[in-house]
């Protein structure tokens, strides 16, 4: 299961990393750390919001020097930019796509770290490990390669754009042999110091396995959330995954919001509904667990089927003008097919109306109730920590029009935020770099930064669960409410 998802991340990365694997020369590589850090100071909303600018410039130095020592390979140049851009302490300031040395790493004989795990509470616990093994699910993890676990924890968190470490763990769960081989290499054996449930510690050295044998491990159960489903659960229960909010075959950037596919798309989900209302189901369960986001025009036709009023996913939306967003927007006019949208159109009309560097308040458009036939029971919004950008969006949506209920555990994305985001590519190495342009405020006007609260909390998986635990929990909150 961790390798399918792995993969299907892996596919997910729409946008390409460097291309090339010659050796990048040092002057072509300080040229193009100088482009982004000039770039995202340009562009971005508020590079310096977690992260006082005196500190970056110390952080942009630091960099530049370490790449004056010569020749550098596109997989250690990738590491060092994202690990640059994560200063940032924002998840959307990234830069983009896998490291091009994991995926040249990438097969099913490839040595990987042979374990999953969990952060909560300050304790790192094993969810998953090789069956027979010495490792316990449940073991916690004290020691890795003889570092404290707030040492090697911080090491692989540097790679991770997240606002706050519970975000970083989040993001890090499923992902976590990708997150060692950034740090520690292609290893063929790890030394760890265990603690078992009687609090008996241990050293152990656990072999690497080849990625074909992770299926073969034991543990907490992951659940593929990854694709699209519809269906009706018990009697009068619906449930509707609509999976991201984009289109999940893109191969790039230009697809990902491809016209025909959000036509496909939105077929699907119309089509589901009409099932449900012949049904009669009085209740759906919207899962958005696990959703990485996407685009407001993928979640707003789900809403439109149980919306009694219109909606819009931000109470307010203040964009910083630039060229870099200037030229982005217009990339995306120039590729649609069938002519601008209406809100490509309204934001080069912004662009051309504000000088570069100014923050002006965009009037989004309302979304608005389906016209004909819509979805009238009970409405529960299912979210979990990985729950992310407009998934958390969808979420407060539902919150805050009182469309219904939030049901879950609370998410680790921020509901006010910076997002919106648009790329622009270094000159040398190819490499894409993304940036929010935008503050998002919630639609209740929150300005302060929170993760999304549900208004019921359900237990998620643990280790010795059986099947979608917090689906059958959420199941069985909608039995004791009758609707």
């Amino acid at each position: 299961m961790v390798r399918s998802l792995l993969l299907g991340a892996l596919a997910a990365a729409l946008l390409p990393t460097c291309q090339a694997q010659e050796l990048i020369s040092a002057d072509q590589a300080q040229e193009d750390a100088q482009a982004l850090y000039e770039g995202l100071q340009a562009a971005h909303y508020d590079l310096y919001v977690n992260t006082p600018k005196p500190v970056f410039d110390q952080y942009y130095q630091e960099l530049q020097d370490r790449l004056d020592d010569g020749p550098i390979t596109p997989s250690a140049f990738h590491a060092a930019l994202q690990r640059f851009a994560a200063h940032a302490h924002i998840a959307h300031t990234r830069i983009e796509g896998f490291n091009p040395g994991f995926v040249d790493h990438m097969s099913d004989e490839a040595l990987v770290f042979p374990l999953s795990f969990e952060v909560r509470e300050g304790e790192v616990i094993i969810t998953q490990a090789p069956t027979g093994s010495s490792v316990r699910p449940g073991d916690r993890i004290m020691m890795l390669e003889g570092a404290s676990n707030a040492d090697w924890l911080a090491r692989l968190t540097r790679n991770i754009s997240a606002d706050t470490p519970a975000l970083a763990y989040s993001q890090m769960q499923g992902m976590e042999l990708y997150y060692i081989w950034l740090e520690y290499g292609p290893l063929s054996r790890f030394t760890l110091e265990l603690e078992d449930a009687a609090g008996v510690r241990r050293q152990v050295e656990l072999d690497a396995v080849p990625m074909a044998a992770l299926s073969d491990r034991e543990g907490v159960e992951r659940i593929d959330l990854s694709g699209r489903d519809a269906r009706m659960l018990t009697g009068d229960i619906a449930y509707l995954r609509p999976g991201p909010f984009y289109n999940t075959a893109a191969q790039t950037p230009q697809e990902a919001y491809d016209p025909e596919a959000l036509a496909a798309y939105t077929a699907f989900i119309d089509d589901a509904f009409e099932r449900f209302i012949d049904h009669g189901a009085q209740a759906l369960i919207l899962d958005v667990r696990d959703n990485p986001g996407g685009d407001n025009s993928w979640s707003d036709p789900v809403i439109s089927w149980f919306a009694d009023r219109p909606f819009r996913f931000a109470s307010e939306f203040r964009i910083r003008v630039s060229d870099l967003s200037t030229a982005s927007n217009q990339a995306r006019i120039d590729a649609a097919p069938g002519g601008p949208s209406s809100t490509s159109q309204m934001l080069a009309d912004l662009y051309d109306s504000a000088p570069n560097g100014e923050t002006v308040s965009f009037e989004l458009p309302y979304a608005h109730p389906r016209e004909g036939r819509r979805f009238d029971g009970a409405v529960y919004a299912l979210v979990d920590r990985r729950s992310f950008s407009n998934a958390v969006s969808v979420g407060a949506i539902v919150q805050d029009y009182g469309f219904g209920a939030v049901i879950g555990e609370a998410s680790t994305d921020m509901t006010t935020t910076l997002g919106a985001m648009e790329q622009f590519t270094l000159p040398h190495s190819g490499i894409v770099a993304g940036y929010p342009k935008a503050l998002i405020i919630r639609p209740n006007g929150d300005t302060h930064t929170h993760p999304l609260e549900p208004d019921v909390r359900l237990p998620g998986p643990r280790l010795g669960d059986q099947g979608d635990v917090m689906l059958d929990a959420a199941i069985a909150h909608i039995e004791r409410q009758g609707r």
